[in-house]
């Protein structure tokens, strides 16, 4: 999930050793994100995300409510039932922080919606009412502040003097952490807010929330500091074995004047809540660490009937949610995948097997090769990441890019885009006709092929991004180059412009 969420002084003062060369200005804001979440959790934890690192993936199914398709005609609300994955985690991207650890809190609860055909949409929620602030800008300078601070910094210290000026982000870091009885009996918001639409196109912004259908039940004072370390984990286990967990998907409806593109400023409690249905949690996932590790759940997976908002976080948290799929994969803690990966000594040379060409015929044909390498946390193509490799083609060339995904672990897609670096976090309009890969939003899972045909015209630069959400943005694009000049295709090694 998104936030590295408990941001105690005396946490932060022990990690501010941590090397701040990895906070450097020129990194992209997600990059700077992703780097904050892996010091304050004292380095990398192989194999676990940089949030919410400790978590049990469960399973179940979903029932929508009667009333569900006058808010939306999203495809799981008009059928009986859909298979869901869950997965509830701690706050931490620390993976053996206590149960009952303040620093354990807000706990995440993700669920994932599995569509027909392969499809599916995510909801990615926490146990705190209202986000730590409203940009993703704000965020960076908060988690900047906090591992700036030091056992011996002035008063106020650079996290107080954060907190000074922004009430949103007091809140959160000073509300009581409550102890839930159970994972199950804890209460979830979306805080980011989406626009849900019906079969007439009504459109309608609104907020997920998940409630336990028992309601919320924590524990005192007294009970929370004796339970074990594994406690929510353990219960939950136990929970489940006796009977299913219940819980109700709801949206919050917005009055006029309440801002929908600031997740920190909280709706009133008297704005209207809309079932969409229940959610039936019966089964803890086998293996469930290597399940664990390859879900990404993602803010952005939506299908029709849910659109973006003009909330700023989703696609953000897109892109830091893909760089955590590094860190899981990085070799070991001195080697963060997110933060340590040059860009000025490529580690990939070109292959010249990768393109062949006709001269006569004027047709060229380029092998791109998603996640050929471990090169940030496989999010590249043929071992290349934020443009570092560039295709030229002569304009007017017939062009076939034979597209692979190598990744074991995450689906892949590729799209021709008009430059702009990073590339968006969501998926757009080739800039190029019939210059994509099926299931462009999706991706394709491992050893998928398809391929690209088309025309090189007209004469420009262009990018090469996967299209799931938050790969691009998180370094998977090279360049495409259609020259006016050249006389033949060639694959060029290309100096890295300021995107990192």
């Amino acid at each position: 999930m998104f936030v590295w969420w408990s941001v105690r002084v005396g946490l932060v003062c022990s990690l501010a050793c941590y090397p701040l060369a990895l906070q450097a200005q020129d990194k992209s804001l997600q990059q700077r994100i992703a780097d904050d979440f892996i010091a304050l959790a004292g380095g990398v934890h192989p194999g676990y995300r940089i949030a919410h690192a400790k978590g049990l993936v469960v399973t179940g199914t979903f029932a929508p409510s009667r009333g569900a398709t006058s808010l939306s005609r999203a495809p799981h609300l008009v059928t009986a039932s859909t298979p869901v994955i869950a997965r509830y985690s701690n706050g931490s991207g620390v993976p053996d922080v206590a149960d009952n650890s303040p620093d354990a809190v807000p706990r995440g609860l993700a669920l994932r919606f599995q569509l027909p055909n392969g499809a599916y949409t995510d909801i990615v929620a926490n146990s705190h009412n209202g986000f730590v602030v409203g940009t993703g800008e704000d965020f960076a300078a908060f988690l900047d502040a906090a591992l700036a601070t030091k056992p011996d910094s002035k008063h106020p210290s650079p996290i107080e003097a954060f907190l000074g000026t922004h009430p949103a982000a007091m809140k959160f870091v000073t509300d009581p952490a409550r102890v839930p009885v159970s994972f199950a009996t804890e209460v979830y918001y979306g805080n980011d807010a989406f626009i849900f639409v019906n079969a007439r196109n009504v459109k309608q912004p609104g907020r997920y929330r998940l409630v336990p259908v028992g309601g919320p039940k924590y524990l005192d004072s007294a009970a929370a500091p004796k339970v074990s370390a594994n406690y929510l984990f353990e219960e939950l286990t136990r929970r489940l074995a006796k009977e299913p967990v219940k819980v109700r998907v709801l949206v919050q409806l917005p009055n006029p004047g309440d801002p929908t593109s600031d997740a920190s400023v909280v709706w009133p409690d008297d704005r209207k809540l809309v079932e969409l249905g229940v959610v039936t949690l019966t089964t803890v996932a086998p293996d469930n660490a290597e399940v664990s590790r390859k879900l990404q759940f993602n803010p952005i997976f939506l299908s029709d009937g849910i659109q973006l908002s003009d909330d700023p976080l989703p696609p953000l948290r897109s892109a830091v949610y893909a760089l955590s799929v590094a860190n899981r994969r990085s070799p070991s803690p001195a080697a963060p995948a997110t933060a340590q990966q040059p860009n000025t000594a490529q580690q990939q040379n070109v292959d010249p097997t990768w393109l062949s060409f006709d001269t006569a015929a004027k047709t060229v044909r380029f092998q791109l090769i998603a996640g050929l390498t471990g090169l940030n946390g496989a999010l590249n193509f043929n071992g290349f990441r934020d443009g570092q490799l560039t295709l030229v083609v002569p304009v007017g060339w017939h062009t076939e890019i034979d597209f692979r995904n190598h990744d074991g672990v995450l689906p892949h897609s590729a799209e021709v885009i008009a430059p702009q670096t990073p590339p968006p976090a969501l998926p757009g309009d080739p800039a190029i006709p019939r210059a994509f890969t099926l299931k462009l939003a999706q991706g394709l899972p491992s050893e998928a092929t398809d391929d690209m045909r088309f025309a090189a015209q007209p004469p420009g630069d262009y990018l090469i991004a996967c299209g799931v959400p938050g790969h691009g943005a998180a370094g998977m694009w090279i360049r495409l180059r259609v020259s006016g000049t050249a006389r033949t295709p060639e694959l060029l090694p290309t100096p890295a412009v300021g995107s990192r």
